[in-house]
């Protein structure tokens, strides 16, 4: 039986809230009080997620707008999570060294930040795309300002040459909308995972040029996320 748009919503609040260290970690996130929160999640609680308060949800993540009412799965929710986690703590280090040097920086625009390799996009020609937990030294990578909501992944795999090689990392942002001719990765539904070059997007349709040489033509029902690559990065980056 297919699940109510709110049953949807909940559910995916659930999982989110999995991530968290806890519930008023999660509000203060959302700038809303607890027992708001409460109201919709509680054992007895009959109250439907309405959607300024889904908005709320996707504002503080940096998601797009509906991303709530579409069933998401546990590594992407995962991914979300701890790529706030990473980007409000380097913003909470930031504000103490600020207030106890009392010295403010130049050009807020130029400070850098931290996102951990903590993904591994594993690639292989002949081979379905992955996407699994960094068993190895999980490393940082610095960023300039102005990409949001950033998530990495270390590339590991065979058969394609640069930049989608073997020891490279890409950064995206999570959830944004390509412009013709930047790379993307593309997550669907049902647990598939695109990469190549952005072509245009139609009515119903999102064609790509793929990494392994074919053109893609992916239905947008289909898709779960489109995250737009900003940034490639060398073995000798990572640091």
């Amino acid at each position: 039986m297919q699940m109510t748009v709110y049953e949807t919503r909940k559910n995916n609040l659930l999982n989110m809230l999995e991530f968290y260290e806890n519930r008023r970690a999660f509000c203060e996130k959302l700038g809303v009080e607890y027992n708001h929160l409460n109201q919709y999640l509680g054992k007895n609680s009959k109250k439907n997620i309405g959607d300024k308060f889904a908005e709320k949800v996707t504002e503080a993540h940096g998601l797009p707008l509906g991303w709530l009412d579409h069933p998401q799965d546990i590594l992407t929710i995962k991914n979300i999570v701890q790529s706030n986690h990473a980007t409000d703590n380097v913003v909470s280090d930031k504000k103490i060294r600020n207030k106890s040097t009392n010295h403010p920086s130049i050009d807020q625009n130029d400070v850098l930040r931290i996102v951990p390799l903590k993904n591994i996009l594993k690639m292989s020609k002949g081979e379905e795309l992955a996407v699994s937990d960094n068993i190895e030294e999980v490393k940082n990578i610095n960023l300039p300002a102005g990409i949001n909501n950033p998530i990495a992944y270390l590339i590991r795999g065979t058969g394609f040459s640069k930049p989608y090689r073997n020891g490279y990392a890409i950064v995206c942002e999570f959830a944004g909308i390509p412009i013709p001719g930047e790379e993307v990765l593309i997550f669907c539904k049902d647990g598939s995972i695109y990469a190549g070059e952005f072509q245009r997007e139609e009515d119903i349709l999102i064609s790509i040029d793929s990494v392994d040489g074919s053109n893609d033509r992916i239905l947008k029902d289909k898709i779960a996320r489109i995250s737009p690559v900003k940034m490639f990065i060398s073995p000798s980056q990572i640091k």
